[in-house]
C-alpha cells in the first residue's frame, strides 16, 4: 500500500551535493565518519518523518510518498525541488563599520544576522562586506539515498515517536502512554524531568500529537516522585505526582 499524507514513518537517509559528493546530512554514523562529518554527541538513527508536514525538501517528500517500505532508493533532486535557485538580489553589500559597531569582525564564511535575516559573509574588502542571504544549498542539485524502514500504525507508538522527534535521546521503550476516550496521559523517564527546555518540548510534542494522531483531543504529562528520592529530606518533601497538561 502506498504511503500518504499524514503517515508517520521511520527513514534512513543520506543527502549529498551532486558533483562534489559533499555530505549535507545523514542518519548514519558510519556514513558521517566515512565523509569526515561525524559530530561527537550527535544522535545518528532513523528519522521520524510526518509525510505532508513540509519539513523535507519537496523532491524528497514526493519520493517518500511513492516509496516501498524496506526498499533502497537513490534520487536526484533539482534546485527547484530542493532549496531553490540562487537569487542575485539576495547578495547585499554593507559598510564594514556596521559590523564593527556590533563588535563583529567580518570574516569570509561567518554567519551573520542582519534585519532578522541570516546570511554568510562571502567577501571582505577595504570598507565593504558582502553578505549572501541565499540558502547555502540554493542552486545545488542533491543526491538523496534513502530507505523507509517502517510505517508506524499503532497509536501508542505514534505518540512515543512524536515525542522522540523532540527528544532525540529518548528511548521510546521507556515511555509510558495511557489512552482513554481521546485523552492521553504520558510519563517520561525520570531523567527527562529537568531536561533543558522540557516544558516547551512538552508543549510542541502535545501539539504534534493532537494534530497528527487521529481522535486525540487532550495530552497530559505526569511527573512521578517516589519516597525513596527524598529520603533524608524534610517531611515537606513527600512523594506524589505532578501533572501538566499539553
Amino acid at each position: 500500500m502506498p504511503l500518504s499524507s499524514g503517515d508517520i514513518i521511520l527513514v534512513d537517509y543520506s543527502i549529498f551535493v551532486k558533483g562534489t559528493g559533499e555530505l549535507v546530512e545523514t542518519t548514519s554514523e558510519a556514513v558521517a565518519k566515512l565523509h569526515r562529518k561525524y559530530r561527537e554527541g550527535e544522535v545518528y538513527e532513523p528519522e521520524v518523518v510526518i509525510l505532508g508536514e513540509g519539513r523535507l525538501v519537496k523532491g524528497f517528500e514526493e519520493a517518500l510518498m511513492k516509496a516501498e517500505i524496506g526498499k533502497e532508493y537513490e534520487i536526484e533532486v533539482p534546485p527547484e525541488k530542493a532549496y531553490g535557485e540562487r537569487d542575485s538580489s539576495k547578495i547585499k553589500t554593507y559598510s564594514r563599520r556596521l559590523f564593527l559597531k556590533s563588535n563583529i569582525i567580518p570574516e569570509i564564511g561567518k554567519e551573520v544576522r542582519i534585519n532578522d535575516q541570516v546570511g554568510r559573509i562571502i567577501a571582505v574588502e577595504s570598507g565593504r562586506v558582502v553578505v549572501d542571504f541565499n540558502h547555502p544549498l540554493a542552486g545545488k542539485t542533491l543526491i538523496i539515498k534513502f530507505k523507509v524502514l517502517k510505517k508506524i500504525d499503532d497509536v501508542s507508538e505514534k505518540i512515543k515517536y512524536l515525542l522522540k522527534r523532540r527528544l532525540k535521546q529518548l528511548d521510546v521503550s521507556k515511555v509510558k502512554v495511557e489512552i482513554k476516550e481521546g485523552k492521553v496521559l504520558i510519563e517520561l523517564p525520570k531523567e527527562f524531568r529537568l531536561a533543558d527546555g522540557i516544558q516547551l518540548i512538552k508543549l510542541l510534542a502535545s501539539r504534534d500529537i493532537i494534530k497528527w494522531v487521529k481522535d486525540i483531543s487532550e495530552v497530559s504529562f505526569v511527573d512521578r516522585f517516589s519516597k525513596s528520592e527524598f529520603e533524608g529530606g524534610s517531611s515537606e518533601q513527600s512523594g506524589g505526582e505532578e501533572t501538566t497538561r499539553g
